[in-house]
């Protein structure tokens, strides 16, 4: 490695640590890393005499572009957007999603190995670890000032951060985690085996805490999918059968016990006609109707949206579609959803076809096919890429993605063959 990719690397690490602490923190390690890629393609240009990014096979240069048009899209809706000042400070936030598609298509990424990528899957779950104990702390000392412990369960221990996001952080370090266990369990040391291990519980209680419905969906699902996959590869029935169990007890166990925890899934499933989700869903798929293709346009969607609640006596002025597929087509029309689905769904479909050639294996598809089901489960229920606390997680994450099953030169596909 040069000094510029090393630098590279580090703002890599710096970004994905500092989103699962704030996002704040996040985007500007987001912004050092953008500035690290350009110096790196500059020592290319010197040392190499290239552009761009020859270790990732055409495929999956495809993705990353892909994620690119997606925004190309917000420009051209530009063109039929009355507000043009709204939608410019919506283009102004969302740019960060480009930092990472153009880095790596821009850069080479030959230079790194395996041992770079668990690098930034443990930057993730270290600092999910961190903010635990921190917010641990901070719960004592206010439990020591005279508020109930219940009152911190409920709100005041993570106001900070949305609970949506936090929830799928959480989910998609729980997969790596398996992933990591699963993969080099004989590898690591023990004192390293037993930190994930403990991991996995207090993930599990984390999520619980944050209380999002769709992180605690997709936690279940997780849960399920890694003991079953378990299972079926490594055969090993009892142990995975008394896993299931104690999984399921421990999850039962916190649900009963945090006081004045209320699952918020049961809820929902039991007052699905009185939950404000579905007539905020009802109202924007009813608004996107009256202009299907191409949408309303980055800087009018938002007021379309306010008419339509004011419209149907609803107060909702303040809230977006909490889908982001709705979001997208609201405001770029099925175009821009067509480019969503795009992207997200590439790195799945790209893994499908490789494995049935025989040149990926099939835990290669299945970690990437979790993946993209933790995001776009996720994405159902919140609009993720209107913020920056989910622009600068799922793009990176995509990104790394592409680098995971890129097959050129056996590189990385390989590693997930066995």
């Amino acid at each position: 490695m040069t000094w510029y990719n090393k630098l590279q690397y580090l703002t890599l690490l710096l970004t994905v640590a500092g989103v699962g602490i704030d996002w704040r923190l996040g985007l500007w390690m987001a912004v050092s890393f953008g500035g690290a890629s350009i110096i790196s393609l500059v020592g290319q240009l010197v040392v190499q005499h290239r552009v761009g990014n020859r270790s990732l096979c055409p495929q999956l240069r495809l993705g990353l572009v892909a994620i690119v048009a997606y925004w190309l899209m917000l420009v051209v809706s530009l063109i039929y957007s009355n507000d043009v000042a709204t939608a410019l400070k919506v283009l102004t936030i969302k740019s960060s999603i480009l930092i990472f598609p153009l880095a790596f298509l821009l850069t080479d990424t030959g230079w790194m190995t395996q041992r770079h990528l668990r690098g930034v899957g443990y930057a993730l779950v270290l600092s999910l670890l961190g903010m635990f104990i921190y917010n641990s702390g901070v719960a004592i000392g206010k439990i020591v000032d005279g508020t109930t412990f219940e009152s911190i369960v409920r709100r005041e221990l993570f106001d900070a951060r949305h609970h949506a996001y936090v929830a799928l952080y959480l989910d998609v370090a729980l997969l790596y985690i398996y992933f990591e266990l699963y993969s080099f369990w004989g590898k690591l040391p023990g004192w390293w085996r037993f930190l994930l291990v403990a991991a996995v519980p207090i993930f599990i209680l984390y999520v619980e805490i944050v209380n999002s419905r769709a992180g605690v969906i997709v936690m279940y699902v997780v849960l399920l999918f890694s003991v079953l996959h378990f299972m079926l590869t490594r055969r090993r029935w009892l142990f995975s059968v008394l896993l299931m169990l104690s999984l399921a007890g421990y999850t039962t166990a916190v649900e009963h016990f945090l006081p004045g925890h209320k699952n918020r899934v049961v809820e929902t499933l039991h007052n699905v006609d009185g939950d404000v989700r579905m007539d905020i869903y009802k109202d924007n798929i009813e608004a996107t109707m009256s202009s299907p293709v191409v949408g309303y346009g980055t800087g009018d969607y938002n007021q379309e949206q306010k008419e339509k609640y004011k419209e149907n006596g609803h107060n909702f002025s303040k809230l977006n579609a909490h889908n982001q597929y709705l979001e997208s087509t609201m405001s770029m029309g099925f175009i821009g959803l067509g480019l969503l689905l795009l992207w997200l769904l590439w790195p799945m479909g790209a893994t499908f076809l490789w494995m049935r050639r025989g040149k990926v294996g099939s835990n290669c598809f299945w970690i990437v096919s979790t993946l993209t089901f933790c995001v776009m489960s996720n994405l159902m229920f919140e609009s993720m890429l209107e913020r920056q606390m989910g622009l600068l997680f799922v793009s990176p994450l995509w990104c790394f993605m592409l680098l995971t099953i890129n097959i050129e030169k056996n590189k990385f596909g390989q590693f997930l063959k066995k």
